[in-house]
């Protein structure tokens, strides 16, 4: 049954991601190329467009995903309906319950050198799934037929100069400071959108 499968995934995802939803990503892309739910293409779409949207970044990608999943079943646009739901609540489950007992023992054990050690672990490998997230990602935007899995020498036959000099030019816009704030996130996120356009829809640089 494909939303069993479903919600069993993104349960295990969502009880292992420590750190933030970036942190997901190397499992969520694992787990899509090991079931076949979404090209990779698709999957890099999803990740702008659930960045993009309102909402938490996890939460919202693992709602694509379902829904994308779930039209694929006899089902048809309910599937894709019951998918977004299922992967939803999959995900934020045991965030959910978790949350609930820390809160219950946080007061109790937050200064046990055992539980500061544990968090002290955490620490360096939540840190190493978010770079391992930067990576995947970077690389499917600015190598596009590099498969990060399988490296080859003709994954590097293709290099998209513009992809990275606009993703460079927004890194560094988002440093900029206008007085005393930095350029809002939003207005990054449009600019790149009307970048994205005008580059490669307008003047049809290849992607």
């Amino acid at each position: 049954m494909p939303f069993l499968l479903l919600f069993w995934e993104y349960f295990k995802i969502g009880l292992f991601t420590i750190g933030g939803g970036y942190v997901m990503l190397p499992m969520v892309m694992q787990v899509v190329e090991k079931h076949g739910w979404v090209a990779s293409e698709e999957l890099l779409n999803f990740v702008g467009i659930a960045e993009s949207t309102p909402g938490p970044f996890a939460i919202n990608l693992a709602t694509f995903i379902g829904m994308q999943v779930g039209k694929e079943t006899s089902l048809g646009l309910f599937g894709g309906f019951l998918g977004a739901i299922v992967a939803t609540v999959g995900v934020v489950l045991p965030s959910l319950v978790i949350i609930i007992v820390v809160t219950k023992l946080l007061l109790k054990f937050k200064s046990n050198k055992y539980v500061q050690g544990v968090l002290g672990g955490i620490k360096p490998v939540v840190w190493g799934l978010i770079l391992s997230a930067i990576v995947t990602v970077g690389c499917a935007v600015v190598l596009p037929n590099l498969d990060t899995a399988n490296i080859t020498s003709q994954g590097f036959d293709k290099f998209s100069w513009v992809s990275l000099i606009i993703m460079v030019a927004l890194l560094v816009l988002s440093r900029v400071r206008l007085g005393k704030k930095k350029i809002h996130p939003i207005l990054l996120i449009l600019l790149s959108a009307v970048a994205g356009v005008v580059v490669f829809g307008v003047c049809k640089v290849p992607i």
